[in-house]
């Protein structure tokens, strides 16, 4: 079995990439596509999640890499002051990594 990168031992693959089909792998920041041509990043504080009060964890980016989707709860709504549960869908436009929510 050939690694992708043989100095990359402590790496832990979580899924594949929407773009291109690379690994993608957790870095402090982000989870990233080993392919650095293809540019593609998933941000654990991106606005989207930040604005609900939550971070993009690893369970969530695995998911959202396999499924296109996951579920989260304890959203919280600034405009209602409560928390809420949704789905959010990875929309990937090829350029921009985006989140859009759906509701049961």
């Amino acid at each position: 079995m050939i690694k992708e990168n043989p100095f990359q031992v402590d790496k832990e693959e979580i899924g594949k990439c929407p773009r291109c089909g690379s690994s993608v792998y957790e870095s402090k920041k982000n989870f990233y596509c080993y392919n650095s041509e293809c540019k593609f990043a998933m941000f654990k504080e991106d606005r989207f999640f930040i604005s609900k009060n939550k971070k993009l964890n690893k369970q969530m980016a695995i998911e959202l890499l396999k499924e296109g989707s996951t579920f989260v709860t304890g959203f919280y709504s600034q405009k209602k002051n409560k928390k809420f549960d949704a789905i959010v869908l990875l929309e990937d436009t090829g350029k921009y990594v985006n989140y859009r929510l759906e509701f049961k």
